[in-house]
């Protein structure tokens, strides 16, 4: 038995779906399924009930979930005021950082700010790889990391995330150093006419969904040439070896040696922000409201 199961756990028993459990964690259903089974295994236990419709909480589940939640919440606890005693009591919040969800812009900002929040201490972790998520980054927020810098929309909300704006990413073009693109200033839609262009699939991003149909609407030759899924360092890789220019933001601008990005002329941005979970314990909650005072 390990924090995950329960934390699926309790999703499941609040979601009555494997499915609708998965999604706030971004894995499968199946993912889920597995773990509850496992679970269940370890402690002999049978939690849910599962039927054609959903899952519901059994007599045992339901008296095994208010101890889950106590021991999680305990855990919450332990872990916040064991870090309160590590720098000089001051409460010790983590970023997560990774290649592709830099915590670079939100630092610049802390280093104008952190005079005024001098009783936090922030620690940067390294977000690893979480091969059952479709977004391996935003899975690990809250379990690995209190906060990550990254992208979001109103699908990304709709999930287990809440956000603090603090600006917006620009979209670029990136291709090889030797494409013809490379030697523009600008890239307006006109200038990808006939050109295969990499990017994510709808339904992932709605601006970059906006985006794409922008630009399918002007030039019509235009050829979307889908990834698996968001994007990972590979995909870079694939626009650098197919020589086939890429959709690309901001933080990404330096991100292979080998492509260059061009501003791409469009009034479309993507805002970014401070994630966290939508109940991320009590230490990054102060955190989050003494930022918001001194960031406004």
């Amino acid at each position: 038995m390990d924090i995950n199961q329960l934390q699926t756990f309790i999703r499941v028993s609040e979601f009555g779906s494997f499915t609708k459990a998965g999604e706030q964690s971004f894995i499968s259903g199946t993912a889920v399924m597995k773990q509850i089974n496992r679970l269940e295994t370890e402690l002999n236990l049978k939690l849910f009930s599962r039927t054609a419709t959903g899952v519901t909480l059994t007599p045992q589940g339901q008296k095994f979930l208010p101890y889950v939640r106590q021991l999680l919440d305990l855990l919450n606890t332990a872990i916040e005021e064991t870090r309160k005693t590590r720098l000089d009591d001051k409460q010790v919040i983590s970023i997560g950082t990774s290649i592709l969800h830099p915590a670079e812009p939100f630092m610049v900002l802390w280093r104008q700010l952190a005079s005024q929040l001098s009783q936090f201490q922030l620690r940067l972790v390294q977000l690893q790889e979480d091969l059952n998520s479709s977004n391996r980054e935003y899975a690990l927020l809250g379990r690995s990391s209190d906060l990550i810098v990254g992208t979001f929309d109103n699908a990304t909300l709709k999930q287990s995330f809440s956000a603090i704006k603090l600006g917006v990413y620009h979209f670029g073009i990136a291709v090889r150093s030797d494409n013809p693109l490379a030697q523009l200033e600008t890239i307006r839609f006109e200038d990808l006419a006939n050109q295969q262009l990499l990017t994510v699939p709808k339904g992932i991003s709605e601006k970059n969904d906006q985006l794409r149909s922008e630009i399918l609407n002007t030039v019509s030759s235009v050829k979307m040439v889908e990834t698996d899924g968001r994007y990972v360092i590979n995909t870079f890789n694939t626009a650098v070896d197919e020589n086939i220019a890429l959709i690309s933001l901001t933080p990404w601008k330096n991100i292979h040696p080998n492509l260059v990005t061009i501003p791409l002329e469009t009034n479309i941005t993507v805002p970014y922000g401070l994630l966290s979970t939508k109940f991320p314990g009590r230490a990054t909650d102060n955190f989050l409201t003494a930022f918001l005072k001194v960031f406004n």
